[in-house]
């Protein structure tokens, strides 16, 4: 496995983070419809 800087892994774990957070309201605004 090839090392990643640290703030290659911040920034995926961010983009992670941004579209999960998306999926879940996304979901939830369907389930409060």
């Amino acid at each position: 496995m090839r090392k990643f800087s640290s703030s290659t892994w911040s920034i995926i774990f961010k983009v992670i983070i941004a579209i999960a957070s998306a999926l879940a309201g996304a979901l939830g605004i369907q389930a409060c419809q």
